[in-house]
């Protein structure tokens, strides 16, 4: 009898002890101990100012989670274009990437905000006014879309370059082609500036301007830089008209496959790189338009009053679209 009882208590510690390994699954790791891996696309090169800090990031991530976190940056398009990755992510097919905000509005038309001509004057208003209100709005409605935003970056100002004649009114754009992405603000606002539009693909851009399809296009110095587009451009003017920010972001169906701790942490984690990022450009850009000076591209800059003046019914126009709600948040 005393050796049956004696077993009978060693069948329940032992079914105590075992009891939550059952729980979590035999041979599975527990929440804590799972390792979660995530890819992050990117259609920049590998020295883009974007793709440097994102991977100092992860790996202040994968350190700061003791491994549970690993993100791994595919850049150069390698997963796609940012419509894509924007598709992809509402469908959980993406995990993340980083996106500039042009695509998104062919989705959510109330990112438009960030890229009209000349709402931004400087990098503290875009700073400013990305972490108040309207940085908050617009990731709310991407969030209505299935996908979280982390975090804002800048990217510079964008100014016009070409290959034919330096750009100081818009009478100087009259019969150039300039490239432009596929969004219909940024067509109308190089046309009201008095280029002649073409969207196409960033890809093909610098074969396009090489063989003299294209005339120019307009983008940040470090863009400029990084892509090489002082080879096949002589004049860079800075216009300065568009200063569209960047969007970091997750698919919101695989955030909500994350452990709690993991959601928390990556939180406030992209909100850590949203400052490297933001510092980090504000400096990199100014450094970049030497580097560009150095390389031998003709640098001028621009009467801007006459710009601005031109594209006020494109700014009217895309203003009423957007609507008063996220108008009226702009600092």
């Amino acid at each position: 009898m005393k050796r049956l009882k004696g077993l009978i208590v060693s069948i329940f510690v032992l079914f105590l002890v075992i009891s939550p390994l059952l729980a979590n699954g035999v041979g599975e790791n527990s929440a804590e101990e799972k390792v979660y891996e995530l890819s992050i696309g990117s259609i920049s090169g590998p020295s883009h100012l974007h793709n440097v800090v994102l991977r100092e990031w992860t790996e202040m991530v994968k350190e700061e989670t003791d491994g549970r976190l690993i993100l791994t940056v595919f850049d150069s398009a390698q997963l796609g274009g940012e419509r894509e990755y924007i598709e992809g992510m509402k469908l959980g097919t993406v995990e993340m990437c980083q996106t500039s905000t042009g695509p998104i509005s062919g989705f959510i038309p109330q990112f438009m905000v960030a890229a009209l001509p000349y709402v931004f004057q400087s990098f503290d208003q875009i700073e400013e006014t990305l972490n108040g209100e309207l940085g908050q709005k617009l990731f709310e409605l991407l969030e209505d879309q299935g996908i979280k935003g982390l975090a804002w970056f800048t990217n510079g100002f964008r100014s016009v370059f070409n290959t034919k004649r330096p750009i100081y009114t818009p009478d100087d754009l009259k019969g150039l082609k300039i490239r432009v992405m596929e969004s219909p603000l940024m067509v109308s606002t190089l046309n009201a500036m008095g280029a002649s539009a073409t969207p196409m693909a960033y890809s093909e851009l610098y074969t396009a301007i090489h063989q003299g399809v294209m005339d120019g296009a307009e983008n940040a110095p470090g863009n400029v830089l990084n892509d090489k587009f002082y080879e096949v451009s002589s004049y860079y003017s800075l216009t300065e008209h568009f200063a569209p920010p960047g969007v970091v972001a997750i698919s919101l169906s695989v955030f909500n496959k994350l452990p709690k701790d993991l959601q928390d942490y990556l939180v406030e984690a992209g909100k850590t790189l949203q400052k490297m990022e933001m510092d980090r450009d504000r400096v990199a850009q100014a450094e970049f338009l030497e580097e560009l000076k150095s390389s031998g591209m003709k640098v001028n800059t621009v009467d801007k009053a006459a710009f601005t003046k031109a594209v006020a019914l494109v700014l009217a126009q895309f203003s009423a679209e957007i609507g008063p709600e996220v108008m009226d948040l702009i600092n």
